[in-house]
Order: structure tokens, then C-alpha cells, then sequence
């Protein structure tokens, strides 16, 4: 698990014991606490913090761990001492892990003891919150909304994918805005969709709001 460290110092809020060459996160210096709005600012400083100690591989399920029990030169079987140390750093490393992590999501993770598996639930949360996104997306409808409230409901929304990873290109923002309006815009949406000059983003806004503004819709 990394080259033994002969001194006691501590690096970024990792404390590492010379006595036992274990690194232990004894306190979080992460700017921010993952939630359900800031999952790839999160991740950036999660992973360069475990990168930079070279604990990387705690974060794989797959990866290798040593043997439980080894063979002494006497032939009994004993413990491990590279596996009480892969156990103990790892539970270490799972402790932090959850430290940098509020309140709102933690009980989503009950069950998970090992760096792993707190960071394989973590990623399918983050799948499962951009789904649950492109849902809200595709079923906004403008209703009783002025054009712009319709519009910032669907900007938020785009937001929220843009910082889950999962960014909304132009394209689908416009055909969002469009597929949620009354049918009273008909004309005005026949209009962007053939035009052959395609329609960006802002103009978009521009004739649907002039539109609203003019009155000549109901």
C-alpha cells in the first residue's frame, strides 16, 4: 500500500504515524460537502486529495487486497499483519470519506463499510439524481407560467444536469422549451423548426418572449 513512512508529519489533513507507516484522514479539507447540487465540484477535490496520498486504489471494488491469514516459517496460520493494515487504512480512508459528505445524503449510504462501496453508492446516486433530472425536464410544460418563469424552470434544471456531468446540449434545451408549449404556439415553434437558418438558444427566447409581450397569444 505505498513505501513506509519513517516519521510522524501531517499533509493535508492527513495525519501519517511513522510508527505503524499508516496515513490516517484524521480531518476533512475539502471546500465543500457533497450534496445533491455539487457532485462534480465534490468529486474534483475528493479524488485529487486520495490521489495525491496514492490511495486511489481503495476506490475500486476490484481491486486486490491481501491475504486474511498467511503461513509462518513454523507452519501455523496467522494473521495478516499487510491485511490489518490494508483493513485499518481503508477504514480510515471510508471514515473520511463520509465526513466530507451531509447530512441529507448520508442515510442513503447506511450499509456501506468500505471506501469502495461508499464510493460505488455514491456514483449511483449521481446516476439516478440525472435521471430523475432529464424526467423533470422532459415533462415541464409552460401552463399557467409567464414565458420566462417556464424558461428559468427549465434553465435550473440544466444547471443541475451541467454540474451532475450530464450537460444539456443546445439543441435539447431548445427542444425542451418548445415541446412544453401550449398549442397556441404552434405557428411560432413551425417557425423556428424550419427556419434554414437554425434558431440558437437566445433567439429562441427572444420570439417566444416578444410573442407573449405582444399579446399575440391568449
Amino acid at each position: 500500500m505505498g513505501p513506509p513512512i519513517s516519521s510522524s508529519q501531517v499533509t493535508d489533513g492527513v495525519v501519517v504515524d511513522g510508527d505503524s507507516s499508516e496515513q490516517t484522514f484524521s480531518n476533512k479539507r475539502v471546500n465543500v460537502r457533497l450534496d445533491d447540487t455539487n457532485y462534480l465540484l465534490w468529486k474534483q477535490q475528493v479524488v485529487l486529495m486520495i490521489r495525491g496520498q496514492g490511495l486511489e486504489q481503495f476506490l475500486d471494488e476490484a481491486a486486490p487486497i491481501p491475504a486474511k491469514l498467511v503461513s509462518t516459517p513454523d507452519g501455523e496460520r496467522s494473521v495478516n499483519p499487510a491485511y490489518l493494515r490494508n483493513v485499518k487504512q481503508d477504514c480510515s480512508l471510508a471514515s473520511w470519506l463520509l465526513s466530507t459528505i451531509s447530512p441529507s445524503i448520508l442515510p442513503q449510504l447506511v450499509g456501506a463499510e468500505t471506501s469502495a462501496t461508499i464510493w460505488s453508492a455514491i456514483s449511483k446516486l449521481s446516476t439516478t439524481k440525472v435521471m430523475h433530472l432529464h424526467c423533470r425536464l422532459r415533462s415541464l410544460k409552460k401552463g399557467n407560467s409567464t414565458m420566462r418563469e417556464f424558461m428559468s424552470q427549465i434553465k435550473e434544471i440544466c444547471d443541475l444536469l451541467a454540474m451532475c456531468g450530464n450537460p444539456v446540449s443546445e439543441i435539447e434545451h431548445i427542444a425542451t422549451i418548445l415541446n412544453g408549449l401550449p398549442l397556441e404556439y404552434d405557428p411560432f415553434v413551425a417557425v423556428i423548426t424550419t427556419s434554414r437558418d437554425p434558431y440558437n438558444l437566445d433567439a429562441v427566447k427572444s420570439v417566444l418572449i416578444d410573442a407573449e409581450h405582444a399579446s399575440l397569444i391568449p
